[in-house]
């Protein structure tokens, strides 16, 4: 199948996989209000979601969203920043704009295909600067590694702050003890599998090498580990540091800024922030494009399970928070996408006069 035929499915697919997370969430949302219209003696015709979207929308404080968007390109800043210093840890150091529209470009490819982005990102910088793409992908893999740290960081100190009430939820909707990923036999075999697969490699490794094939995997791993190592060899492990928690500290601020943009979410407290940014961080890791539908359906969730915010302005405020993120990656990948093709255009006609 062509190769742009099967991007184009994939994208489909994926797109489908959020509008139709969006289309059962604002049907469910409907279904809510009207309830909610009834008990308050509001009349049908006056009861439209999609009316109180577009007012909740027209009275938005746009300040405090012109503020999530600072916060966001702040993180994104912190992003580049941490990830030149792996480049550069490894040999291989890039420019400030190239590493700029390598990973906005692959932001605005996740919107578009989910964990497409960091192959975009990837194939764009070893193209431009003639890095092994290999070794970049070592680089990425760290930055996800260090990014679910801080999930698993920060998801620990919301379950400390919220404990009874996040518990409660885990225990209603991931089962009781007992009915885990542990007593499913179809995780115990592929456990033992991969790990007899990985020992088997091991044991004949000296056999293996004969192989032209598996010389060649070796060799692109072997890469890729020292991405991954490159971590160990930054110049200014303090500044690491310090770009590695300004981006989850943006992250946070990006949701807690948000509330005082909705009038129905301005006085929640900073714990409640968290929580939220919480459920809000798992809706984008879940696949679909940007986290369309995922992200609207756990922040509702939560701030009406939990905090008791009206359904409706909870799904209000998850729209208000998902769309100015999502919109500003489109038009910037969009803005960007000329000088991507220029480039491109500009090395292949130099290619062809070699």
């Amino acid at each position: 199948m062509n190769q742009y035929l099967k991007s184009i499915l994939r994208f489909l697919l994926f797109l489908g996989i959020g509008v139709g997370i969006m289309y059962w969430l604002y049907t469910s949302q409907e279904n809510a209000y009207q309830i909610y219209c009834q008990d308050n003696g509001i009349a049908p015709e006056d009861c439209s979601l999609i009316d109180k979207l577009y007012h909740d929308f027209s009275n938005v404080e746009f300040r405090w969203i012109f503020v999530v968007l600072v916060c966001y390109m702040i993180s994104n800043t912190s992003r580049m920043l941490r990830w030149m210093m792996m480049l550069k840890s490894i040999g291989h150091p890039t420019k400030f704009t190239t590493a700029f529209i390598a990973i906005m470009t692959g932001y605005f490819a996740n919107s578009l295909i989910p964990r497409a982005g960091e192959l975009v990102r990837s194939g764009y910088l070893s193209y431009t600067d003639k890095t092994p793409l290999e070794k970049i992908i070592g680089t990425v893999a760290v930055e996800r590694a260090i990014d679910l740290l801080f999930l698993a960081f920060v998801m620990g100190l919301g379950f400390i702050i919220e404990f009874d009430m996040l518990y409660g939820f885990v225990i209603e909707n991931m089962g009781t003890p007992g009915e885990g990923m542990l007593n499913n036999p179809l995780y115990w075999g592929v456990g033992i599998i991969g790990i007899s697969v990985l020992v088997s490699g091991f044991v004949f490794r000296g056999r293996l090498r004969e192989n032209r094939i598996f010389r060649f995997i070796e060799e692109k791993l072997k890469g890729v580990w020292e991405g991954v190592m490159s971590v160990r060899k930054v110049d200014n492990p303090a500044m690491f540091v310090f770009h590695s928690l300004n981006i989850w500290i943006m992250y946070y601020l990006m949701t807690y800024a948000g509330f005082f943009a909705f009038s129905a979410t301005e006085n929640l407290s900073p714990e409640t922030g968290l929580i939220v940014f919480v459920f809000g961080t798992l809706g984008i890791v879940i696949p679909s494009p940007g986290g369309l539908g995922a992200y609207q359906y756990l922040v509702t969730t939560c701030l009406h399970q939990f905090y008791k915010l009206d359904y409706a302005d909870a799904f209000s405020f998850s729209n208000i928070a998902f769309w100015p993120i999502y919109f500003l990656n489109i038009i910037i990948g969009i803005l960007l996408l000329p000088f991507v093709m220029k480039y491109f255009l500009t090395n292949n006609k130099s290619e062809d006069k070699q």
